[in-house]
């Protein structure tokens, strides 16, 4: 099969495209997916790079966790999907032509959704689903603020936000970026590289804060994030991109009430309610996919160079 991979870390140019072996057949409880669809994450570039702590994890280290296609074979154990049905799953080295995922994380994907929306679904958008919806417990009504609206979480979460009946303030380090995200329907975008970043969410919302805060960008942001929540706020995260390391006055906690929570590491269990959840919506039209580019999967190089330039709105779709 053909497949994308890297055997050391560094720069682009140490990824790789070529013929690899097939899988092995699925076991009892797997099915082995025909990719019509997956997408490079923020965490492929960390592992090319050796940065954040990765490590590559398989001597010919093929990435991805998302992944759109065909079922081409099933394990005996598993009746929920057949042969020839389309399906999305959350997987690992998904920049393949055939991968084995999980019978318990694959979802029948309805004709209607196409296979490029569906693949860059699962990991960004069940990170938004399980931080707003399963842990912050978002409600009609509240103001949220998604941190860097334009990567893909953010871009999920806003959506996800919206469609529960929530106004939306956005941030974003570009024009080109807060503008779109007014196109998806935020309230107002502000600049997260201003340092009057906590003025403008306050202006933003006549001063009165925010209800909910969706970060996963970490250290830069979150002193901010406490300062602009309203009494009774709740602050969740799902990532630190931007960095690990913060501090926070604790009396800003016991005086206005505030929670901060993690979406911690979810058990397969949660993950399938998460998606479950997500596309519902997505079927529904109520979220959409925002999808940057689409490049084969041959050109892997050119598309992590796309996703860490700045003008990236949404996710890298690869496609065979």
């Amino acid at each position: 099969m053909h497949a994308a991979w890297h055997e050391r870390t560094g720069d682009p140019d140490v990824l790789r495209f070529g013929e690899l072996a097939d899988p092995d057949a699925p076991g009892p409880d797997q099915v082995t997916i025909r990719m019509a669809a997956t997408s490079l994450d923020r965490v492929d570039l960390y592992w090319r790079e050796g940065s954040h702590g990765m490590k590559l994890r398989w001597p010919q280290h093929v990435g991805g966790r998302d992944l759109a296609g065909t079922i081409s074979a099933v394990g005996a154990d598993v009746d929920h999907v057949a042969v020839g049905d389309r399906v999305v799953a959350s997987a690992e080295r998904t920049h393949a032509e055939l991968v084995i995922a999980p019978a318990a994380l694959t979802l029948p994907l309805p004709d209607h959704v196409p296979f490029e929306a569906a693949g860059v679904a699962p990991t960004a958008g069940r990170s938004a689903w399980a931080a707003l919806v399963d842990r912050a417990r978002i409600e009609s009504g509240e103001t949220v603020l998604i941190v860097a609206a334009g990567s893909g979480v953010g871009s999920f979460g806003q959506q996800i936000a919206q469609a529960h009946g929530c106004r939306v303030i956005a941030t974003a380090g570009t024009e080109s970026k807060r503008s779109r995200a007014l196109q998806l329907g935020a309230s107002a975008a502000v600049d997260h590289y201003r340092d009057d970043l906590a003025d403008q969410i306050l202006e933003a919302t006549d001063g009165a804060g925010v209800d909910v805060v969706l970060d996963h960008a970490g250290g830069p942001v979150f002193e901010t994030a406490i300062r602009v929540l309203a009494p009774r706020g709740r602050f969740v995260t799902c990532g630190v991109t931007a960095g690990h390391k913060s501090s926070i006055h604790l009396g800003s906690l016991f005086v206005k009430g505030l929670t901060l929570m993690g979406v911690g590491r979810p058990t397969d269990s949660e993950i399938r309610t998460h998606l479950d959840g997500l596309f519902d919506r997505i079927g529904a039209g109520d979220v959409t996919p925002q999808i940057h580019e689409t490049f084969p999967l041959a050109n892997i190089a050119q598309a992590h160079r796309a996703l860490a330039g700045r003008d990236c709105f949404g996710k890298v779709a690869l496609v065979p």
